[in-house]
């Protein structure tokens, strides 16, 4: 049976991976073999990829909140921008809970030729990280070429900088970013030695399973989160489900202007989310 992909491509169903993206969440195999019974007796010939995954998010939610929300992830990432927490910090974040030692730097650094903005700086075990954080907020958008050829260049005219005393030597250039990377950018990439994590690659330590590995969802994964309430989580820094956690009820209350109930639902759904996600790791690692 074929379904729509977003781009307007036409392909076939992939049983295999729609329990990859299900079992992703930490539903044990019976519950995924469920939830898929359900989705394909509900599939039509032309239906949307769009269609496929709203079925299969309600199914999941029947099962547990934390399990719906996880399979949201991707579209919560794209919540991100619009909510006002920039990438770059959501970036660092993953790779500090990665024992990165990782920041978003003030100010620009001087190349040989001109200044850059670096979206990240990280290190570790003796090796400094120059990383650009690329973030889209559409699932048909990609990483390209031009893309990828220009963060290369910035990273050369940095090392030449470096060279002769502007700034700080870099030893590695990496591209992270919530999308994909066209063709042609990932082979020039793997070309150039620039470390790519993309939404799906490469397929060991993909943005995916980076997030997924150390539990770091934001707030934007909870189905239930007004825009109201997002407003205010930004507003106070709050934009981590792990961060949530760790204020107290009646604090976070009064930081969001809602009641001691809802501010209790909102760190009760995020504590879900989180425990989901670590049942999952221990699950995949079969600790």
């Amino acid at each position: 049976m074929k379904v729509l992909k977003a781009n307007g491509k036409w392909v076939e169903f992939d049983e295999s991976k729609a329990r990859t993206s299900i079992l992703r969440t930490g539903v044990d195999d019976a519950e995924a073999s469920s939830v898929l019974k359900v989705l394909k007796s509900r599939m039509k010939s032309g239906m949307s990829t769009k269609e496929v995954y709203a079925i299969i998010h309600q199914e999941l939610k029947k099962v547990s909140v934390c399990f719906s929300c996880r399979y949201s992830l991707r579209d919560a990432l794209q919540k991100l921008g619009p909510a006002g927490y920039k990438f770059e910090k959501y970036v660092a974040s993953i790779l500090r809970a990665h024992k990165y030692d990782a920041y978003v730097p003030d100010q620009d650094l001087e190349g040989s030729c001109v200044d850059h903005e670096v979206d990240v700086i990280a290190e570790k075990d003796g090796r400094k990280i120059f990383i650009e954080a690329k973030f889209r907020n559409n699932n048909r958008n990609y990483v390209n070429l031009k893309d990828t050829m220009a963060t290369w260049s910035r990273f050369l005219d940095l090392v030449d900088g470096a060279a002769v005393g502007k700034c700080v030597h870099f030893d590695e250039c990496w591209i992270v970013t919530n999308a994909r990377f066209s063709d042609r950018a990932r082979t020039f990439g793997v070309c150039k030695g620039i470390h790519m994590i993309g939404w799906s690659f490469p397929p060991e330590r993909s943005f995916q399973k980076m997030v997924d590995i150390v539990s770091l969802y934001p707030v934007t994964v909870l189905d239930s989160i007004t825009q109201k309430e997002l407003e205010a989580l930004s507003h106070q820094r709050l934009m981590l489900c792990k961060e949530v956690v760790e204020v107290d009820s009646v604090d976070l209350a009064q930081r969001l202007d809602v009641s001691n109930s809802r501010a209790t639902e909102l760190i009760g759904q995020c504590v879900t989310v989180i425990e989901g996600g670590s049942k999952s790791k221990k699950k995949r690692t079969g600790r």
